[in-house]
């Protein structure tokens, strides 16, 4: 990087930017380029410094004044903008806009590996599958499920100690379950490979459980699965899971919703799809059928004419939206079947029929059902 830029290139702000806007800027490229981020990235710690260094002069406005008017050389007049040796220089610097004197690690410490002292983590969740009808899904359905789940060890009470005796403070992290290591001026924070984080050392682990301080066991687990769910979608029953062991909360139960298939009807958001077989003479004539739902069969009435192809929708009789925003409907879809075998009176009476049409022409041809409905009625 021999050729120096301009600073409001090299922070990606306009030359308007107010402070905030320049603080904002700083602090992402200091997130980016941090050589902790980016060990042995010679080309990160290079963009590091020279962020700080525009930073140093456009936060200041006597700095940014000299500069907008002069470029680097009135920068440099002023004493500034000579830009930074190392890390350190910049952090004792700017150690204010990231929390305070080493507050780099403290205050955005979980961008590199943790930041002060960890809270106590939660249970271990699990996942079971659900298997649903499109009944099941139409009205909601209750769920016993039986699930095998660790709980705390009843010997121990969960800390994984010999019975009579308690874990102990682990030295390196003094029980903080962190320890904070120098790294290029730089305070970071790391989870203590000693104790793995838990800021406590089983020296004489509990025999039940192996010093783990869970036991496995069965449980029995109602659950409530709302109306209108979709295949895939996974449901969350909070504090189902397993304790945690440091006292932090359970884990959760996923729950992965399958809606099995129906033999009839097919599913399309809200809407049920089924196929409603006529004879020539229904679709020709007009009738009411009987067609399944959901909760046994609902009347459907068919008008005469009915062309393949053609869609009736029974209203409400579908699914509901698991949101809340309404019911679907049943999409009666109309398939018009010809007979493959004729008696001699059905064949008698198809050829009256092909007599009646004739070939007249499409005018005429338009009429073939009202003609079905003279040799019929």
């Amino acid at each position: 990087m021999s050729e120096r830029r301009d600073y409001y290139d090299v922070l990606g702000v306009p030359r308007d930017a107010t402070e905030d806007d320049i603080k904002k800027a700083y602090r992402r490229l200091a997130f980016k380029h941090h050589p902790d981020k980016n060990p042995g990235d010679k080309e990160a710690e290079s963009r590091f410094k020279e962020a700080a260094s525009a930073y140093e002069v456009l936060c200041d406005a006597g700095k940014r004044k000299r500069y907008d008017q002069f470029g680097h050389a009135g920068a440099e007049a002023g004493g500034s903008g000579q830009g930074f040796t190392n890390t350190e220089d910049i952090m004792r610097h700017f150690g204010d806009i990231f929390g305070g004197q080493g507050g780099f690690s403290s205050a955005f410490g979980d961008m590199f590996g943790g930041g002060g002292q960890r809270g106590p983590a939660h249970g271990r969740s699990l996942r079971v599958q659900l298997s649903l009808s499109l009944a099941e899904v139409r009205t909601g359905v209750k769920r016993t499920l039986e699930v095998k789940r660790r709980e705390l060890c009843e010997e121990c009470g969960g800390n994984g100690a010999k019975k009579g005796t308690k874990p102990e403070a682990c030295t390196p992290c003094k029980g903080r379950g962190a320890v904070t290591i120098n790294h290029g001026g730089f305070l970071m924070q790391r989870e203590c490979p000693r104790c793995d984080g838990r800021g406590t050392i089983v020296k004489e682990v509990c025999a039940r459980c192996k010093g783990e301080g869970l036991q496995p066991k069965k449980i029995s687990i109602t659950v409530s699965i709302p109306a209108g769910v979709e295949d895939g979608m996974e449901l969350r029953v909070r504090g189902e899971g397993e304790p945690s062991t440091e006292g932090g909360t359970r884990g959760e139960l996923l729950c992965a919703i399958h809606v099995d298939e129906h033999a009839q009807f097919t599913r399309h958001g809200r809407d049920l799809l089924v196929e409603l077989s006529l004879s020539s003479v229904q679709a020709t004539l007009g009738t009411e059928v009987d067609v399944p739902t959901l909760e046994g069969r609902a009347g459907l009435k068919i008008p005469s004419g009915t062309q393949p192809g053609t869609r009736f929708r029974m209203r409400g009789q579908g699914l509901p939206d698991v949101r809340g925003h309404g019911m679907g409907d049943i999409i009666v879809l109309a398939c018009v079947e010809t007979p493959a075998r004729l008696d001699a009176k059905a064949r008698a009476l198809w050829e009256q029929l092909l007599a009646l049409e004739g070939n007249k022409g499409q005018k005429e041809k338009q009429g073939f059902f009202r003609k079905v409905k003279q040799i019929f009625e």
